[in-house]
């Protein structure tokens, strides 16, 4: 083969190579952003990172499947150079036996009525909708009663009774961060829906019951209402997942949730205070123990902070750890900020506190209750403590000292003696 021949078969390799990953480094660079416009299953694709001619026609179409033909085009009206934005709604037939079956679909853009040049091929799209957008109740408070007409009970776009069986199911939501959120928006009018990414993304597995009540018979499946129970009752006080779940042949399983507040009434806090001094030993600890007006008072977090934190540190639980002797003073501020106390601690050395020689953490308003501290500590006398010598001790320090020194000189005196005796030998 002559070299002319290779160069050319290396031009033509190179050349189809190109065609093949240049359109493929063009689709990575496609991004998709959706948004949900409805509970209907209407929702907003907008494509970016695309080139588009403002002067030509363009269409799209979704499919379940990858290699899937689109049999129906829509008109794209809304785009320009460089993106596109399309809906796909749910009520549109080609659009519903998509994502009343499948949790994600596939999405081809191409020229009007010219299949050789298209400009997204079968980008992958999520159709599945989320939680609170399932049912038409986002936030339901423990008690409501529904009606059985269709202004009167829950409605649930997506399904109805002709093709659909709905379940549901109450689980209490445990993770504070969800409760105190969730209170931080309700005390602003503040919309549920904030919580969704605070909140569970796998429904139950088991443990559902049937709604109580269940309507709508429309042959396309959509636009049931109903009602899980009325009213709605949740086990116990506390915030809830409403989770709901709907199965019916050759249809996807549906799951959804809404929130029930069963919360109790917030008992707001009037004051807290703190004991006005404190000592504590070097090598020991102390808590400090808050009063609460009303004792009852629903939020009773405190914010725990040292004046002096090189003298003493002080944690979360009011503990304070000392670190030298002198003197700090520990503040308390409630968890909205509005309310404050504070307590001077006394750092001193061990041994010098004037409550006893017992743990300082026993110590509430100001009195210490152990009484396992030293003898004069407690109660001012030894009476009573068995383990203390009632007689003079010996002076033992003395009697140490006289027979170190005698052992001492014998051991010089002996060693004196052996060379003495060597001397004599020697003459």
């Amino acid at each position: 083969m002559s070299k002319l021949r290779k160069k050319y078969i290396i031009i033509m390799l190179a050349i189809i190579a190109l065609l093949i990953f240049i359109p493929n480094i063009a689709k990575a660079n496609v991004d998709v952003k959706r948004t949900i416009l409805s509970n209907d299953g209407r929702m907003q694709f907008v494509f970016t990172g695309i080139t588009l001619d403002d002067q030509q026609e363009y269409e799209y179409g979704l499919t379940k499947a990858k290699a899937e033909s689109i049999t129906t085009w829509h008109a794209l009206t809304d785009f320009s150079n460089t993106s596109a934005t399309l809906i796909i709604d749910g009520s549109t037939k080609d659009f519903k036996a998509v994502i009343d079956t499948a949790d994600k679909g596939y999405i081809t853009i191409r020229k009007k009525e010219t299949d050789s040049e298209k400009i997204v091929t079968a980008q992958e799209v999520d159709l599945k909708m989320p939680f609170f957008n399932v049912i038409s109740e986002t936030l339901i408070k423990n008690g409501k009663e529904y009606g059985n007409g269709a202004s009167e009970c829950i409605s649930v776009p997506l399904r109805n009774a002709t093709t659909s069986n709905a379940y549901y199911q109450y689980e209490k939501i445990t993770d504070q961060n969800v409760i105190k959120k969730y209170q931080e928006i309700k005390s602003k009018g503040g919309n549920v829906t904030e919580l969704q990414s605070l909140l569970k993304t796998t429904p139950p597995s088991s443990g559902w019951k049937a709604w109580t009540y269940f309507n709508g018979y429309g042959a396309d499946g959509r636009d049931g209402f109903g009602k899980p129970e009325s009213p709605i009752s949740v086990p116990d006080t506390g915030l809830y997942y409403m989770w709901v779940y709907f199965s019916g042949d050759n249809l996807k399983q549906l799951y959804g949730y809404a929130i029930v507040d069963n919360l109790e009434q917030d008992i707001a806090l009037e004051s807290i205070s703190l004991p006005k001094t404190e000592t504590v030993e070097m090598g020991k600890t102390l808590t400090i123990r808050a009063t609460f007006k009303p004792e009852k008072a629903t939020n009773k977090i405190l914010t725990w902070s040292s004046s002096n934190p090189d003298v003493a540190t002080v944690d979360n639980a009011g503990k304070v750890t000392p670190k030298k002797i002198g003197s700090t003073v520990i503040t308390a501020v409630s968890d909205d900020g509005n309310k404050t106390a504070t307590c001077t601690v006394t750092v001193v050395k061990a041994g010098s506190s004037s409550n006893g020689s017992g743990s300082a953490g026993n110590k509430t308003g100001g009195s210490a209750s152990g009484a396992s501290g030293s003898a004069s500590g407690a109660n001012g006398s030894a009476a009573g403590d068995q383990t203390t010598a009632k007689e003079n001790l010996p002076h033992t320090g003395v009697n140490v000292w006289i027979i170190s020194t005698t052992i001492f000189v014998a051991i010089i005196a002996t060693v004196a003696y052996i060379k003495c005796q060597k001397v004599k030998d020697v003459k």
